[in-house]
């Protein structure tokens, strides 16, 4: 565990030779819309109603959405908001306030030893049976929260002339 981050950094740097490629216009452009499509589910459904997390998935033919979450799907809804961010659809105000409210009611959350339980009930915030507590899950949020922290970082030293207006890329 204690060479764990010098193996991760070693085994994360491309090998010599190696082009990075960039991506063509159009598959830009559809990656961009993918991109949106994705923050538009999560714009939709993470309210206070869900209590500011992310509902595990909208079923559009019944028109019913799933009321659980999990770790995983946390972590990619905090990843989602500082993306949404950098892409220019949300201000620096609704970034954080949208991250506030999910830190807020993670730490209302029942835990097992410390660690989340792998389902949530959205509307009530409380752990969905069985109750049990998933490596893969656990192990997922705690790589959005990495990678979150260094986002958030950046953000805080990116001078923005409007703090409310977007970066648009």
């Amino acid at each position: 565990w204690l060479a764990a981050p010098a193996m991760a950094l070693l085994s994360s740097r491309l090998p010599r030779g190696i082009v990075r490629r960039t991506v063509s216009g159009s598959d830009a452009g559809e990656f961009r819309l993918i991109a949106r499509r994705t923050w538009r589910y999560f714009e939709t459904f993470v309210t206070g109603d869900e209590n500011w997390l992310p509902p595990d998935n909208f079923q559009e033919d019944l028109g019913q959405v799933a009321h659980r979450t999990s770790p995983t799907n946390v972590g990619l809804y905090l990843l989602a908001v500082l993306s949404a961010r950098e892409f220019g659809w949300i201000g620096i105000e609704e970034t954080v306030k949208r991250l506030e409210d999910t830190v807020a009611t993670l730490d209302r959350l029942e835990r097992f030893q410390g660690h989340f339980f792998n389902w949530y009930d959205t509307r009530s915030g409380t752990p969905l049976p069985p109750h049990y507590v998933s490596s893969v899950d656990s192990g997922n949020l705690a790589g959005h929260l990495m990678t979150l922290r260094p986002g958030l970082l950046a953000l805080a030293d990116d001078p923005v002339g409007d703090p409310d207006g977007a970066r648009v890329m």
